[in-house]
């Protein structure tokens, strides 16, 4: 993400880019989303006010984090464009890397749901990773004003030159070409993202498929970049996709013991496996390829999206199947407690039925001693007169 863009706004000698206000509106949408989410529903008092102090907590945590952790992996790929990480870090304006962005929120909404409690922290987090996605989706639209986030081809036939194929683009010398829109492609899918994950709030009040829907898009559009972030050691693969493949291996192994400690050990876990395992291998050769095959842009990145999808299927087949066996066992749970009240009021209904005998029979006695009582009385009247 780079800032550096045309002037929009001249105050004085201040000179406020379309970069500054894009940001700053993205940010004030993504904690108004936030607020909006975290908040819904009915709470005590005591919840409510430790809900809103977190979520103060987590848009001035988010904002110094983002821009913090942005700047400094940035400063890490391009450290040549920088007097040191002091200067790096001496302005607001500049370059920021999405995965340190992405790092900053994510910190952010752990400090703030560790505060507002364990019962709410699901939601926190969930919440948080909704207002994330629309951040990215929004600050995407900066690189309109700068050369920034364009593609590797350079397109000629003028039926494309235009949005959503490609846009204009600066070149050394003073001339302009036009080159693939990659951050308008990256606005519509994360878009999509963004939906998904207040869908996902909705429903599951979980952020993890959200960020594993995050980093596999990521995979995909990085590569397109011309302008992307590499290791100092590493040209070949960029820092974005080693983040996102980092990230996804890590969560497909965790959702794959839980599996198995959860339902045992099943063929379809396998396959699950061996479907990540081929959509993260052909994703690294379909970076290979098209760099060596610049004419087959369109089916490499074609071949990779189909990649990525795979990933992300199998994540969250074993993210289900951890899920579903949890939903599993709360029913089970629910049944027994069910079956223990029925035992208890079955005793219940006996026990009063005995009760009701003893006082039956109790009452019969009664009667009875009265009636023997009243026999004697008569027949000691009959023999007074006699």
């Amino acid at each position: 993400m780079n800032l550096d863009t045309v002037t929009a706004v001249y105050a004085g000698s201040m000179r406020i880019s379309y970069g500054v206000i894009i940001v700053t509106l993205a940010f004030a949408a993504s904690c108004l989303m936030t607020f909006s989410l975290a908040l819904s529903g009915k709470e005590k008092a005591s919840v409510r006010v430790r809900q809103i102090v977190s979520l103060i907590m987590y848009a001035g945590f988010a904002g110094l984090l983002a821009a913090f952790f942005g700047r400094c992996i940035y400063w890490y790929s391009h450290f040549e464009s920088y007097d040191g990480l002091s200067g790096a870090l001496s302005g607001f304006e500049g370059c920021y890397h999405e995965a340190g962005i992405i790092l900053g929120f994510f910190i952010a909404s752990v400090m703030s749901s560790f505060f507002v409690g364990k019962g709410f922290a699901g939601k926190m987090m969930s919440a948080s990773a909704c207002g994330c996605m629309l951040f990215m989706t929004l600050v995407s639209l900066v690189s309109m004003f700068n050369d920034s986030d364009r593609g590797k081809a350079v397109i000629t036939d003028p039926y494309y030159q235009r949005l959503p194929y490609s846009y204009i683009t600066n070149v050394a010398g003073g001339g302009t070409e036009y080159r693939n829109a990659v951050f308008f492609w990256k606005f519509i899918v994360l878009a999509v993202v963004t939906l998904i994950s207040f869908i996902l709030f909705v429903l599951e009040k979980t952020a993890l498929l959200t960020y594993v829907c995050y980093f596999s898009s990521m995979a995909l559009l990085d590569s397109a970049r011309y302008d992307a972030s590499f290791l100092r050691s590493n040209g070949f693969v960029s820092l974005m996709q080693i983040v996102a493949g980092v990230f996804l291996l890590v969560t497909m192994i965790a959702c794959l013991i839980r599996s198995v400690k959860k339902r045992g050990f099943h063929i379809f876990q396998v396959l699950l496996v061996l479907l990540f395992l081929a959509g993260i291998g052909m994703v690294g050769y379909m970076e290979y390829y098209v760099q060596r095959h610049g004419d087959l842009y369109v089916f490499c990145y074609l071949v990779m999206s189909c990649a990525c999808l795979a990933m992300t299927v199998s994540v969250w087949a074993l993210y289900a199947s951890v899920k579903a066996r949890r939903t599993e066992d709360d029913a089970e749970d629910g049944d027994e407690s069910s079956d223990d009240s029925d035992d208890d009021s079955a005793e219940d209904e006996v026990s009063d039925d005995a009760d009701e005998g003893t006082d039956d029979d109790t009452d019969e006695d009664t009667d009875g001693s009265d009636i023997l009582d009243d026999s004697e009385d008569i027949t000691a009247y009959v023999n007074e007169k006699k």
